[in-house]
């Protein structure tokens, strides 16, 4: 759970790494998210090689869900930071984790899944939340801008690709976390250069400040946060994936106000305080039910 908490905190931060690094009016968040995967792909490479377990990597055999996984995030991770260029950034990171939702669901589907009433609510708490902290339930509808649409559509195709990630994650239990992890940055490198190719992203505008907000970018919210997040992955529920997430919704509301000067209304307070309530109270009822 603690893995699942810091990945979510650190892909809170990719929408505010990723403006800092995009030149004004520039949407490059295939390049970016390229990066973001192939530094991982590389870290997870160096640490493999220093711990001699590069023999694992070799023996280890893959399987559709392992690639698609990655391709999945790729592709989600892409889409969702050129949403947060195009319109608010928690609404951008709300459409995102439409993904946990449709998880779930799936999950409950194919993988037999069950939930709990409690978790039931615990999980329609943490979606309520979500929308009202990104303006969605009683906020001002935004002018629908040729941008603001296409902001929308790309966080709508962000959520669907990453629930389909997400799902992905519950196969293949067997393989080990950095030997996921590796493939995981790898087949994401191999999607996002595929869009690479049909966007044609211009890199022309970077400046020397956006390469170093990039490089961040790349190490906390690629490295670091997807890596911790396939280890979650590996050892939670669709469920306990889906609830614990919604805290990067949190993460990224409090950024873009802190940062961006985005107005958090009352009704955005009243979701992020619901969608921590939503995560805690599952795991507080649990711990009460092992210790009766």
């Amino acid at each position: 759970m603690l893995a699942i908490v810091l990945s979510a905190t650190g892909m809170g931060f990719a929408g505010v790494f990723g403006r800092l690094a995009s030149p004004s009016g520039a949407v490059i968040g295939e390049a970016l998210t390229m990066g973001r995967m192939l530094v991982g792909a590389l870290g997870m490479l160096t640490i493999l090689a220093v711990a001699r377990r590069l023999g694992v990597l070799r023996r280890t055999r893959l399987s559709w869900s392992v690639v698609l996984g990655g391709v999945f995030l790729g592709i989600s991770l892409a889409t969702l930071l050129s949403a947060t260029v195009l319109i608010d950034l928690a609404l951008a990171v709300a459409l995102h984790y439409l993904g946990p939702v449709v998880a779930t669901v799936l999950a409950r589907v194919l993988l037999k899944e069950s939930l709990s009433r409690l978790e039931l609510v615990s999980l329609g708490i943490s979606f309520v939340g979500m929308m009202l902290a990104a303006g969605l339930l009683g906020g001002q509808s935004a002018a629908a801008s040729e941008d603001w649409v296409l902001g929308i559509v790309l966080g709508v195709v962000s959520g669907l690709t990453y629930g389909a990630a997400l799902l992905c994650y519950r196969y293949r239990a067997d393989m080990p976390s950095d030997v996921r992890s590796f493939w995981n940055f790898f087949f994401g490198t191999v999607g996002t250069a595929a869009l690479v190719v049909v966007t044609r992203p211009d890199l022309s505008g970077m400046t020397a400040t956006h390469w170093v907000w990039a490089v961040a970018f790349f190490l906390v919210c690629g490295l670091l946060a997807l890596g911790l997040l396939v280890v979650a992955g590996k050892h939670l529920r669709a469920f306990e994936l889906s609830s614990l997430s919604y805290w990067e919704v949190v993460v990224a509301l409090l950024l873009g106000a802190a940062v961006f000067s985005e107005a958090i209304s009352p009704l955005a307070a009243i979701g992020a305080t619901l969608i921590v309530a939503a995560a805690v109270i599952p795991l507080v009822a649990s711990r009460h039910a092992r210790t009766a």
